[in-house]
């Protein structure tokens, strides 16, 4: 279970950093629309992941969209 807390704080800190970088962006530089959706939509991936690992279900780490 450490391992998975672990895990847990990694994936929300990696998240954190992702938001942060949005609301940089938003705050100084609005028409870069596009990156800071981005930085959004990878937030919200991250928290998912980390809320995956809570409920220890196993993902794999592939930037495909379908699975095989």
């Amino acid at each position: 279970m450490d391992r998975n807390i672990e895990l847990i704080k990694e994936w929300i800190r990696k998240a954190e950093h992702d938001l942060g970088m949005a609301e940089l962006a938003l705050e100084n530089k609005p028409e870069y629309i596009d990156s800071i959706c981005f930085h959004c939509q990878q937030t919200v991936e991250k928290y998912l992941k980390a809320y995956l690992v809570s409920l220890d279900i196993r993902f794999e780490k592939k930037h495909s969209l379908s699975y095989y």
